[in-house]
């Protein structure tokens, strides 16, 4: 088939949809004729790179004439209505999650009445696809989840994993040797829950008999707030954030890590699609601790890969990460190989691949 694939989220730019978006371009490209049309910088500059990423994808669609166009996410609604008018050809687009709740009501008036006009939607999760239904009435959106290529797990051993944490970090060996750490990936924006588990559940960890370190990589607009929590609670030794974080560094936090902790909290009209840095580090054998939360247990299956717990319950929190702290109640093997089987990008482009040929 001949695809022309049009996303504003990729690398460069670091993120869950980012690395979604160069995994099923990468998949789809193994066997088809695809067209990427991409923009990796930043979201701020969106209102100049929209039009310029419109023309680059009709002058493309003009000269390779694709079967069918993609469009990554639903903001590329009305540049899909576009190109769905002026191509002739079906377009078939993945929701997220946002696109559907998103309450601004700009966005309500010109992007949901695009997304609508699109002949066919995928939703990553079976709760994004509820909040299709909800916000997109009269669509009919076909779950397909986030694959996972196995690329993060390093089978070297773990005082060599923290010798490079020390090494780009400047964290002390020894504290990294001497702690239990936890590890969150992702932005700093209030749905991730990362300044929740801050003021809620890391002052009683720091109180255990074994030290426990806190390690965050990421970037987002409550980087501020967050240190201002950190220093408030006295956690500084406890609590690191790394910002962003080199593919190497990110590679051993999520290997050497005793638990990844994903504490979602809901937040009105955001949500969260689907969990696919949790996927990641439970590729790695790594037990991971998440919300049970919108989209996150369709990645993260309960006593399989990880465990679930109720979302803004410090209580529950604190017991189970205690608790697993002191001994797994899953093997790193028992979580790698349930991740590597039930997760794959190779299988996910596969079923859009499906999707497409029924359009066509």
């Amino acid at each position: 088939m001949r695809i022309l694939f049009v996303t504003r989220k990729y690398p460069p730019s670091t993120g869950g949809m980012e690395n979604a978006a160069f995994e099923l371009y990468t998949a789809l490209s193994a066997s088809h004729e695809v067209t990427l049309i991409k923009w990796g910088g930043a979201n701020k500059l969106l209102p100049v790179v929209y039009p310029w990423l419109l023309l680059r994808a009709l002058l493309a669609g003009l000269k390779r004439r694709p079967d069918v166009v993609y469009l990554q996410d639903g903001l590329m609604g009305p540049l899909g209505l576009i190109l769905k008018v002026c191509l002739r050809r079906p377009t078939l687009m993945t929701i997220h999650g946002l696109e559907a709740t998103y309450a601004n009501p700009l966005y309500r008036a010109v992007v949901p009445p695009c997304i609508k006009r699109q002949n066919q939607l995928v939703a990553v999760s079976n709760e994004t696809k509820q909040k299709v239904l909800q916000g997109l009435p009269g669509t009919q959106p076909t779950v397909i989840f986030n694959g996972l290529r196995d690329s993060f797990y390093q089978a070297r051993g773990r005082g060599e994993q923290l010798a490079v944490i020390a090494q780009e970090t400047g964290i002390p060996l020894g504290q990294l040797q001497a702690s239990k750490l936890l590890h969150t990936n992702g932005r700093l924006v209030p749905r991730k829950g990362v300044l929740w588990f801050i003021d809620n559940v890391m002052p009683q960890l720091q109180n255990a008999a074994q030290p426990v370190l806190y390690l965050v990589s990421g970037t987002g607009k409550q980087r501020e707030v967050i240190e201002a929590a950190i220093q408030e609670r006295g956690l500084q030794d406890q609590v690191k954030l790394l910002g962003r974080v080199s593919d190497q560094l990110l590679q051993a936090l999520y290997n050497a890590a005793d638990i990844f902790v994903m504490p979602n909290v809901p937040i009105p009209n955001n949500m969260e699609g689907f969990g696919l840095v949790a996927l990641e580090a439970a590729s790695c054998g790594t037990m991971v601790v998440a919300s049970r939360l919108e989209g996150i247990p369709d990645a993260i299956q309960h006593g399989q890969n990880g465990l679930l717990v109720r979302p803004g319950d410090a209580a529950e929190y604190l017991a189970v990460i205690s608790r697993e702290l002191q001994r797994r109640s899953l093997s790193p093997q028992a979580v790698r190989d349930f991740t590597l089987s039930h997760y794959s990008w190779d299988e996910t482009a596969r079923q859009y691949v499906e999707l497409m040929q029924a359009l066509v």
